[in-house]
């Protein structure tokens, strides 16, 4: 287990600006998937498995998470306020690691398909101590959020929230996979891996992406970053990725202006948008295949929101423009952690009516969580 990021280590200056606390297991593995690889003709395809990022929980949220509720505390706060769709690992996860730091989780939740893993995560999220709120609509998000942030401060003491963005995206959680590109040249560089020529991640907030890309150009790997959106267009498309990659190293700069100027234009943005579906965490068919193929050749259990739907473009593509003979890496964002034991002691009624459909009301047909 890593002592401290390495990006530290580069840039010194930045230990003793940017707060960094240890919570997961780093460097994660970079393991060769033989069987799949052999399935659609690529020898040397590699799954970061991120998934195994921490034995509480893992996930890509880990590695946001570990400057983000350093920050927090640093602030002395005692309650973290979030949002995103009711099924999220975002959420789950703040509530799990800020529980473990003595942090209370706030949880705006807006309406998403009706999933078993987002009954689960609801459960999970009520078992680790998070106050869960519906917002009725997503027009209505905004004024939902500012009234409980609101209702959770304690002004008089001069306390407010410490207000984490959706997936933990901000600057500085952005910083979590910024150091994880420095992460993956130490592994090739110990020859776990060649070179990849093409990494393939989930685009739904962009942090994860965004900050693996900016990690690559510091680092100077050659490695092209396509990332296949999962998420509406509105909020994930390659001028907003470009202005996340401009202004997470903006925010390094600030802190180290040993730090290379790296800015980028749209067009240095690969994007996938056909494999979205009808909308966000909606499953499509080629999601669910990509899936049930992983299992089956790997035993490695991903999900159809975000790492089914990227796997499935990353198959595609590489059919598409032959790039057989080359070596991939898939970025797996997904936790192997399973939890869902613990969801035996939460009732859902327990949580707010609003959310009580969920677990009410038909859901979408195949648990691809399940293991």
């Amino acid at each position: 287990m890593l002592e401290k990021p390495l990006i530290f280590e580069v840039y010194p200056k930045l230990e003793e600006k940017v707060p960094w606390i240890s919570l997961g297991n780093f460097p994660t593995k970079v393991h060769k998937l033989n069987n799949f690889g052999k399935e659609i003709g690529v020898e040397n395809f590699y799954m970061k498995r991120d998934d195994q990022s921490s034995d509480i929980y893992g996930g890509n949220k880990v590695r946001k998470l570990e400057f983000i509720l350093a920050e927090a505390k640093k602030k002395d706060a005692s309650k973290l306020v979030t949002l995103e769709a009711v099924g999220s690992n975002h959420v789950l996860a703040t509530a799990i690691f800020g529980q473990k730091l003595g942090m209370k989780t706030i949880g705006i939740l807006f309406d998403q398909p009706i999933a078993e893993y987002a009954r689960r995560n609801m459960l999970l999220m009520h078992f680790h101590g998070a106050k869960l709120a519906k917002a009725p609509s997503i027009s209505a998000l905004p004024f939902t959020f500012i009234y409980r942030y609101l209702a959770n401060a304690e002004l008089l003491k001069g306390k407010v929230p410490y207000y984490i963005p959706a997936g933990g995206s901000s600057e500085l959680g952005c910083l979590g996979y910024v150091n994880a590109a420095f992460e993956l040249k130490k592994q090739v560089e110990e020859g776990q891996l060649p070179v990849p020529d093409y990494l393939f991640v989930p685009l739904g907030t962009m942090g994860t992406a965004a900050g693996i890309f900016l990690g690559l150009k510091l680092v100077e790997l050659p490695t092209k970053i396509v990332g296949v959106r999962v998420a509406e267009k509105w909020m994930c498309n390659a001028k907003k990725f470009a202005s996340k990659v401009n202004r997470i190293c903006s925010y390094l700069r600030r802190m180290d202006t040993s730090i290379p100027k790296i800015k980028i234009s749209a067009k240095g943005a690969i994007i996938l948008d056909e494999y979205f579906g009808k909308k966000y965490a909606q499953f499509t068919e080629g999601g669910i295949k990509a899936v049930l193929l992983m299992k089956s050749l790997e035993g490695i259990v991903l999900e159809g929101t975000y790492t089914g739907k990227t796997l499935a473009g990353a198959v595609d593509c590489i059919k598409k423009n032959n790039l057989q003979g080359k070596t991939i890496l898939f970025w797996n964002t997904y936790n192997s952690v399973d939890l869902s034991h613990l969801t035996q002691s939460v009732n859902y009624k327990e949580l707010p009516k609003a959310l009580h459909k969920y677990f009410e009301l038909p859901c979408q047909k195949l648990d691809l969580t399940a293991k």
